[in-house]
Order: structure tokens, then sequence, then C-alpha cells
């Protein structure tokens, strides 16, 4: 668990052999917090005492308990009553905690409330009630700030509270802002260190040594060499038990093997965190054993194969990595491996881009992408967050927290679907993975701009960093060249900009005239950005017009971009002053101007757009829940639907399949056009028989038994060209059915697939070739907007034929909106839903009829996510 102040303890239930433990914490605590537990003088537990609180059933008494190494800081405990409450018609149980005086203040209780309250629920107990001492008002101030809805009186001088344990958004709400606070605080912690031990062979502690020095580091580096070789410029020491007094931070070039007791002598001298750096030899389960050391003492742990930490405030200036101090500016920078941060920050350096921090945890980190995410949303100097994900270890926490992120701050993350998301596949068994292409479509439905380059990336970084958002996509080209006016505009409006006629001014343009020029422009109400392009061939441009834009940047309320094309590299800012807002985004390449500009758009659209609202939608979902477990208790593998099942789920959220009747014959086929008043359809509705493009095997307006035996007898020819059957067999094949005939329309297909860490994906799409070959479909997440489900329709290429392509009619988009919207609450509603497919969705001009469905239902929990918190 993670503290409020940052620190790591370990919870777990209480055991008979912790007795010892536990009167040495009991012997710890003050007779002012034993007397608050149990309303009066209790000095020492007795044999007896000893025997029950560690003895528990872990169903009726159940007690936890939370540890640093082998030291109880807390224990909590629920006891089952036999009275039910009134208020939720549940069983009770009497909660209670003791907390060591020392450990006070750091959310210890409420930590243990929050897991109390999950083991309860899982057990059928449905209320918590306590008593408290008037006078302790700190464990009263507990139960307040839960965010459940808390009962009290007093009664003989007792406060007696009561309160229901069923999670709600408020307590949900307040176990996600302690989570924030907690989890930024450690890596706050980490980044800010007084006293620094670096220990490994001594040529690789010394290049850690000149990193530190050589960045400015304002703390205290000590040296201890392993092989016994001398380390200069700091003061050395022979192990790290030998450093007089605690240290902060250990950074390690020593195989993991040999991990175990540098881990526990960190620990003992108080260390945050460890990092393991890159380079040294490690072993899978040799760093599962350190990471669970690490855990178990109370320090966070970053590596193997992590690069660093790097911290570029003044007040700090901390670069405990083998790699250069980038200059210091307003970017925070993420990665996992070390062979991606060497990447990452030798391009940084290169471009004199300035980072306010950079965090390398490597492939095994205790440390996350959450935990920076968390710290660098209230770290004021983080003005832009990039992260390349290799793996994202709590998918859904990570999208929570990176949706937060993004309203208030760019976010830049490199192609989130191909990062391996394997965080819940172990607990949520038959459940698969969705598309690359749907997880960065869930990442861009929260602001996230998503790249596929990492050279992306920068030009993104660099343009939030130095200048402001820009207020539309109305742009002005500057340029000498009018051939590369041209083609900017072309390129300009093919990736979503709206480019003004092009100013070109003279090939030899001076600087002056080239700042005048972008002067105007900026000072036009019509645009909201400029993109300055300059070529020479025989010249270097940099200097002048480079510090002419330079100026004028500082000062402008809209973006200022610059490209340089010449023969000699730009000339970057040199000196040591921090990269700040108002400095030039530099491009050597007008393409990549366009292409960041056009996201930094969209991005700035994105967070000043009305998001919409989820619509209240009339849904059933206890019923749907009932055909659910109805069926997995009858086969607990999970199952396909039948049409039965498929049409009461759909019912209960106001979505109304068109009734099909399967036949097996000629005759059932007629009956059934008969019974209908004829104009009906006969279709094969195996999935080997009816994906044909040409829609060969649905036959339409069939009148009559004479025209239905036509399209019997062709059904039965087509399959046995297809080469699967012949005579009766081929129709059983096929599995025909008859349907009323239905409007003219578009055929859709939207589905929901439960991606195993992510949670449910909808999707949209024409039915056929376009989606299941040319990939024409659109992704969000639930819950779903207006705006979303809006933004889906129109996201597809195939759109125009939703909204009256070549003169056709337009279809009831709205229809189709709606049913997006039924599609998401149902799937967000329905854990155990590991498919539903609705397919073909006729989308015609008076409405939307759903011909089809397909569902499949797996065993998996009725919660994706944790109701407690827990580290990663």
């Amino acid at each position: 668990m993670v503290l409020t102040d940052g620190g790591i303890a370990r919870l777990r239930p209480i055991r008979p052999g912790d007795a010892g433990m536990l009167v040495d914490f009991y012997a710890r605590v003050s007779a002012e917090s034993k007397y608050l537990r149990f309303f009066a003088p209790y000095p020492t537990l007795s044999s007896k005492d000893i025997h029950r609180f560690t003895n528990v059933d872990y169903v009726d008494r159940v007690a936890l308990i939370l540890t640093v190494g082998e030291e109880m800081l807390a224990v909590g405990r629920y006891d089952r009553l036999d009275t039910e409450s009134s208020e939720v018609g549940q069983n009770q149980a009497e909660v209670a905690f003791l907390v060591e005086d020392a450990q006070q203040g750091r959310g210890i209780a409420q930590l243990l409330l929050e897991h109390l309250a999950e083991a309860a629920r899982e057990r059928g107990i449905g209320a918590f009630v306590a008593e408290v001492l008037p006078r302790n008002r700190a464990m009263a101030q507990v139960f307040a700030d839960a965010g459940y809805r808390v009962r009290r009186e007093i009664e003989d001088g007792v406060l007696l509270v009561e309160f229901p344990i069923r999670p709600t958004d408020t307590s949900v709400g307040v176990m996600e802002r302690r989570e924030h606070r907690a989890e930024g605080a450690s890596m706050e912690r980490l980044l800010t260190p007084d006293r620094v031990v670096a220990i490994g062979p001594a040529d690789r502690v010394q290049d850690l040594v000149l990193a530190m020095i050589s960045g400015g580091f304002r703390g205290e580096v000590i040296a201890v060499s392993t092989d016994g070789l001398p380390v200069s410029g700091v003061n050395t020491a022979n192990s790290i038990a030998e450093v007089d007094g605690n240290v902060d931070l250990v950074l390690a070039a020593i195989p993991t093997t040999e991990l175990g007791a540098v881990v526990i002598e960190a620990a003992h001298k108080k260390a945050h965190g460890i990092v393991v750096l890159t380079g040294t030899k490690f072993q899978v389960g040799a760093n599962q054993t350190v990471l669970s050391l690490a855990r178990a003492y109370g320090v966070r742990a970053l590596g193997p194969d992590a690069l660093g930490l790097i911290n570029t405030d003044p007040r700090t200036a901390m670069n405990a990595s083998p790699g250069p101090m980038p200059r210091t500016g307003g970017i925070g920078m993420f990665c996992q491996s070390a062979a991606v941060g060497v990447a990452l920050l030798r391009e940084a350096v290169r471009q004199n881009l300035g980072l306010s921090s950079f965090i390398s945890t490597g492939d095994y980190a205790d440390v996350t992408g959450n935990d920076v995410m968390q710290f660098w949303q209230d770290d004021e100097a983080t003005r832009v967050c990039a992260l390349s994900l290799d793996s994202i270890g709590n998918p859904r926490k990570f999208s929570r927290i990176i949706r937060r992120l993004a309203r208030r701050k760019p976010v830049i993350v490199f192609a989130p679907g191909r990062a391996q998301r394997s965080g819940h596949l172990a607990n949520r068994g038959g459940l698969h993975l969705a598309p690359a292409a749907a997880v960065d479509a869930l990442f861009r439905q929260s602001g996230v701009c998503v790249v596929h380059r990492r050279e992306e990336m920068f030009d993104l970084a660099q343009i939030f960093a130095r200048q402001p958002l820009p207020a539309g996509p109305h742009i002005m080209i500057i340029t000498n060249s009018w051939t590369l006016s041209q083609q900017m505009a072309d390129t300009a409006r093919a990736v979503g900009l709206l480019p003004e006629e092009p100013v070109v001014l003279a090939p030899l343009a001076s600087p002056a005239e080239v700042a005048q020029a972008a002067r105007e422009a900026l000072a036009a109400p019509s645009c909201d950005a400029v993109v300055c392009a300059i070529v020479r061939a025989y010249s270097v441009i940099a200097e002048g017009v480079h510090e002419a834009l330079g100026e004028l940047a500082a000062s402008t309320a809209k973006p200022l971009l610059g490209v340089f094309l010449d023969f000699s590299p730009v000339t970057q800012v040199t000196d040591e002053s921090p990269d700040l807002a108002g400095g030039l985004p530099t491009f050597s390449g007008a393409t990549d101007a366009l292409q960041a500009l056009a996201a930094v758009a969209a991005y700035a659209h994105w967070r000043e757009r009305d998001p919409g609202a989820v619509p209240l939608l009339d849904n059933d979902e206890v019923a749907a829940k009932r055909v659910i477990n109805r069926v997995l208790a009858e086969t607990p593998q999970g199952r396909e639907l039948n049409d039965a099942e498929s049409t009461e789920v759909l019912g209960a959220y106001g979505i109304h399949l068109v009734p099909r009747y399967p036949v097996g014959t000629l005759d059932e086929a007629i009956r059934e056009g008969e019974r209908l008043g004829w104009d009906v359809v006969l279709k094969a509705t195996a999935a080997a028989v009816r994906g044909r493009p040409d829609l060969a095997s649905v036959y339409r307006n069939i009148g009559d038994a004479e025209e239905m035996a036509d399209a019997w007898e062709d059904l039965g020819s087509l399959v046995g060209e297809l080469g699967l059957a012949d005579g009766d067999g081929a129709h059983q094949l096929a599995q025909p059915v008859v349907q009323a005939m239905l409007p003219a329309g578009v055929p859709l297909v939207v589905s929901s697939h439960e991606d195993a860490a992510f949670g449910p994906v909808v999707s949209v799409g024409l039915d056929g070739i376009a989606t299941e070959l040319l990939g024409d479909v659109a992704y969000r997440v639930p819950p779903l907007t207006t705006v979303d489900a809006a933004a889906m329709v129109r996201d597809l290429k195939a759109a125009p034929t939703l909204f009256g392509r070549h003169g056709s009619p337009r279809v009831d988009v709205e229809r189709v909106e709606q049913l997006l919207h039924r599609v998401a609450q149902m799937s967000d509603d329905l854990p155990q839903l590991s498919m539903a497919t609705l397919s073909p969705c006729i989308a015609a001009p008076n409405g939307l009829s759903v011909l089809g469905a397909r569902f499949v239902v797996v065993a998996t929990g009725d919660h994706r996510d944790p109701l407690a918190r827990v580290l990663g």
C-alpha cells in the first residue's frame, strides 16, 4: 500500500504466527490509544486476547494488519453481528482499528477500512457499526470522511456509528482522491532526495557520481564501491550499512542476485527508493524476490534495466542516471526500458528540449506510469506529459488517471495499443484483448495525443511546452517559396487544418521582413496559428530569421512555428536558461510541423468543447443480470446465448430484435411466410454462408409459396457451390430463417467486446467488407456521452452513406446514436458479456431495425476494478 506521505507498507490478513509481532506492536502503542480502543485501561494483552486476535475464521471474523519489514504498524478487524441493519437489510459487522501512535496521520485507518469493507462485501455483510468514544475525534473523522452515508447517535456516553458499505460514487471518489495524493507524494519523495548512495563497481559508480555532480545536485552523494577500487569526488563507504545517518535514494549497478542485502540495508537507512540501473545482470526469479523484499520493507523499486531518475528543478538538480542532464523545462517524460530511455533522453538533449523530470522505471518496475502521472498532475513544473509505454500494468486505472490528467495538461503517448496489457488476464479468464486500434481510440477519446513515431512525440511536446494552444484550425503559411507554399497548403488541408491564402515572400527576404509578415498574420482575427517556412540553398538562415521569430514567439497569444530548410542544422538555444513558455518551436520539415500543429489544434478543440452528457436510459439492469446469472449457473464456463436469451437481454435495454423464425424444410418456410402475410426474407444465418459481399444468401421480397420454393432451391445450390454440403444437409448447414421484410437502408454492425484489461470497447461499422477487411470501424469506451456517440458515426470513412451520399436519403442517424448508447450501457453494466454483436442493423430514413444478435457470456467478476487501493 502507498500511504498518504508516500511511504510503502504491506497489508495482509493476520495469521496465528503473528502473535509475537502483535505483542511487540501493542507494547509500542500508548496508554491513551489503548484506552480509546478498549474504553478502559488495557496495558497488556492476555494469552486469551492474543489467541483470539490472531486466530480468525476469515469469514465472520476478519483481521488485517499493516507491516513494514518485521514490524506491525496497525491492525483492523471486523466481527459479524447477529443483527441486521434496518437500513440495508443485510448482516452487520462491528469494525475497529488500532494504529501505532508514531504511524498515525498517514492514512492507515482509511486503508484498513477500505479493505475490510471489500472483504465484508464479499462475505455478504452490508453494513459496519462501530462504537467510538466522543473524545476519539480522529477515529470518528475516519468514518465521516469515508464517503459512505453515516448514521450516528450517542448512547451511554458512547458514539454509535452505522453505515452501509455498498460502494457509492462518493466513496469511490474519496478513495481515488486519496490514492492520487499518496502516489503523487511517493513519486515526489523519489525525485527530491537529500542523500543519495551509488553502489556498484567503481567505474559505474564514478559515472553516476560525475552525472550527479555535473548536473548540480544540491544534496549529498555517497559512493559504495563493490570491487574495492576508489571513487573520487564524493564521500565513500564500504557498504550502505556503514553510511552515517539515513539516506533517501539508492542507485544500484549490481546483479539482482546480490540485491537482497542491499534492499534490506537501504530499508534500515529509511531509503524511499532503490533504482536498479541498466547494464546489470538480472534473472526474472531473482528480480521478483527483490521486488517482494522492497515492498515488504517499505522501499519503492525501479528496475532492473532502468535508466534512472532526473529532476531538473534547480532546488534539487538531480541526474540519477548515466545520461546527460537535459535543459530545465516543462516536459515530463516517462519510459520503461533503458534502451528507449537512451533514445528519448538523447533526442531531448540534441534538440535542447527542456524537461521537468525524466523517469525510466525498467521492465519489471514497482513504480509505474500510474504513479508518475499522479505526480505530474499536481507538479507545477510539468506542463506537458509524454509517455512511451512497453506495458500497462493496470490498464483501467491507467486510463482513469490519464483521462483526468489530459483535462489539465497535454498528454502524449507513444502507441498505447502496442503496449502489453496483461494486467487483468489472470483474474478475468475467458476474455480477450481488443485490437491495438481500439486501444488507441480509447486514449484519443480521453483527449490523449496518440503518436506512432517517437519523433512525433518531440514535435508535439515542443509546441505544447513553448506556445499557447490555438483557438481553432485556421492557419497562415508564410514562406519564401511559391512551390513550397502550395505543397504546405495541400498538406495542411489533408491533416485537418484550414489554411488561408499563403503569404509568399521574396526568395531573399530579410529576417525583419519575415518577422513583420508573421506579426501581421498573428494580428489577423481569422488566423489561429502561423507557420513560417524559410528556404535558403546558399546560406545559413538560422541565426537571423530564427532569432527574429524567437523574439516574436515570446509575446504572441497564438502559436508561431518556424520551419528552416537549408544545408546546415538549425542553431538551437545553447545557453543553460530554462526552456520556458514563449520559445519558438523549430522544425526542419514542413510536414512534421503541420502534422504536429494539427494534433495540437485537435487537443485544444477537445479540451474546450462541450463534452456532452451521458443520457439517462430506462434500462432494466437487474433483468439482464438475471438472464446471465441463470446461464452461468447452468454452464459455469460460459456459452453463447440462444435467440430467446439474447432477445431478453436486449429487451432489458430497450433494444427490440426483429423476430426471425428458424425453418428446417421448405414447408416450414412457406408456413412462416403465410403467417407473416408474405413480403418476407429468407436468409442463411450460418457464418460460413452468410458473409458473402454479394448477399447471395439473402432472398428478399418473397411474396408467395412459388417464390419461396425458388429461393429455397437457390439457397441449397449456393451451399452446394461452396462445397459445404448438398441436398437436405445444405439447408441444415445454412441454418435458414424467415423474417418480415423491412424498409431498405444501410446495414451496420454494432459490437461490444470485453477487453480483459480495459473493459468494454464499443464499435460501429458498415456490415460487410468495409468493417471486416478494410477496418473502417469507430471505437469508444463507455460511458458514451452524446458527443462520443455522434463522433463514432461521423468518424467512419463510409459515413457519407449515412448522410445522403449521391442523393440517397439520409438515414435516421439519431436512432443509430441511441443504439450505441444502449449497447454501451449494456456492456458497461454486464462484465460477463464477453462479446455482443448486433448485425445487421438496418438504418433506414425513418428508423433502425436490429435483425440479428450474437452474445457470448463468460464467468468473470461483477467488478472490473478493485474497490480498495492497491499498489500499481
